[in-house]
């Protein structure tokens, strides 16, 4: 008998974490962290205490409370055991958003995680662009004798342990014991999204990941849905994040929509969008270069764009750090030596105010800081993040500047209140003066209503179960045998 056990990402949007058990092989589909659950719980400055994080989680129900899963860094300091032999298989990863993959960190690092070369890089960026985990675990809760003979903390990078990160080939079958997986790519709002299909000895299992079919990659999309209905499924795991949702626009009309407004543009065109959604970067990408403009990024993309460069399979999918239509835009340190006098402060002190990872963009032919922006403000769509606003006390934005957001729209009061807040900024500096200046172009990286039932009508599988969503009811609607899933649930085949 094979069993499938729902330990997130049902009556929920995102948090999917699905065990898939057949024979005796196990195998987990994503790994993911529910925003729902976090936010009933935790905030910014609330969260799971670092001495005591697994318990705190397992205490909450936002991780399931399984032996042999958790790294036994954590699991010993925790008297979870940590010593038992692992149980679990593989991770199959559709995407790198962190609703699919953020407790991945957590995992013990023998566990192999199978993904596409895309969702690697963007994870091996949110690594050494930041905090996380993804590639090496970082041993927490160790000790160990120093050079003086005095027991010590492990800190930092002293013990590292890398995860084994299998990258799979789009399309190409391959094995973990008794389960064969198909990865197949589809379209969705980051590179690399993969849905699955597995074979079992049971009967085939299809997980949709998240699609749409108004992205640039719709084809792929199209290609799962035809491979769904020549397996035979007998049961598929549909998401329905926008079941209720109208016919949406494409990826294609954003980017005309944004070389409008741009060519009516008469100051600084300022962009905000998510940094790793590489198609909607794309987008502003050729919105500038069909403006006459360039369209500055900040380092973190930068980062992601050379990753991609550098990669023989992905290298031109998407323009280089390096493309004469990109520029990088150099932030204050934390110094803030990029405008000081380097006969004061050297230039070893210019490249200290920088991460590692930051320091080689100092010295690109492309590279330009606030001083270029404010120059010329009529020849750069410039990329703002929610989280780098202060970066327009530098620019000052002048008269006729315009502010494009694309990325979704609130559907919460934290979200409301977050937008309010960057209104302020741009109602600051004079670019907000009125509600039509307010630029939200933006399309969702799920598919609406027509396209789920699409998927729904065209893939025959002989039973469903929604995820990614809270209202299963258009499921219901659409299909004979729809088995609606409690968290923790199991359905057997």
């Amino acid at each position: 008998m094979t069993n499938i056990t729902f330990h997130g990402g049902v009556n929920d949007i995102g948090g999917n974490k699905f065990l898939v058990e057949s024979k005796d092989t196990k195998v987990f589909m994503d790994f993911g962290m529910s925003f729902s659950q976090e936010g009933q719980f935790f905030s910014q400055f609330l969260g799971p205490r670092t001495s005591n994080s697994l318990n705190d989680l397992f205490e909450l129900g936002i991780l399931p409370k399984i032996k042999g899963l958790y790294r036994r860094d954590y699991a010993k300091h925790m008297d979870f055991d940590g010593t038992e032999d692992n149980e679990i298989d593989a991770v199959l990863l559709t995407h790198a958003h962190v609703d699919h993959c953020a407790y991945i960190p957590y995992l013990r690092e023998d566990i192999p995680i199978y993904c596409s070369e895309e969702s690697k890089l963007i994870m091996q960026n949110f690594d050494e662009t930041g905090s996380d985990q993804y590639h090496t675990a970082k041993q927490r809760f160790q000790i160990y004798e120093n050079n003086k003979g005095l027991i010590s903390r492990a800190t930092g990078d002293k013990v590292a342990v890398p995860r084994r990160i299998e990258t799979f080939e789009s399309g190409k079958k391959f094995t973990i014991d008794s389960i064969d997986v198909e990865p197949l790519p589809v379209d969705h709002s980051i590179p690399g999204v993969h849905a699955f299909i597995l074979h079992t000895a049971d009967g085939s299992i299809g997980n949709t990941a998240d699609l749409r079919f108004h992205g640039r990659r719709k084809d792929d999309t199209e290609k799962f849905v035809q491979r769904c209905a020549e397996s035979d499924l007998d049961v598929l795991l549909c998401e329905g994040t926008r079941v209720d949702a109208p016919p949406s626009i494409t990826e294609y009309d954003v980017e005309g929509r944004i070389a409008d407004i741009v060519n009516n543009t008469k100051g600084l065109a300022i962009a905000g969008y998510p940094i790793r959604d590489l198609d909607r970067l794309l987008s502003f990408y050729i919105a500038a270069k069909n403006t006459n403009r360039d369209l500055v990024i900040d380092m973190k993309q930068a980062y992601l764009l050379k990753l991609f460069n550098e990669s023989a399979n992905l290298k031109g999918k998407y323009p280089g750090p390096t493309d004469k239509n990109i520029k990088i835009y150099i932030q204050r340190g934390s110094w803030g030596l990029i405008d000081k006098d380097l006969d004061v402060f050297t230039e070893k002190q210019l490249h200290a105010d920088y991460g590692l990872w930051q320091r080689e963009f100092l010295d690109y032919p492309n590279a330009v800081d606030y001083r270029d922006i404010a120059k010329k403000q009529n020849q750069y769509i410039f990329y703002c993040s929610d989280f780098r606003l202060q970066d327009l006390i530098d620019v000052k934005p002048t008269e006729g500047s315009t502010y494009i957001r694309s990325l979704t729209e609130p559907f919460n009061t934290e979200m409301e209140i977050k937008e309010d807040q960057v209104k302020n900024w741009f109602v600051h500096f004079g670019v907000l003066k009125r509600e039509d200046d307010w630029h939200q172009i933006h399309v969702s990286g799920h598919g609406d209503g027509e396209q789920i039932k699409y998927v729904i009508d065209n893939t025959n599988a002989k039973a469903l179960v929604p995820i990614h969503t809270v209202k299963d009811e258009y499921h219901k609607k659409w299909h004979s045998n729809v088995t609606s899933v409690k968290q923790h649930g199991i359905v057997e085949i």
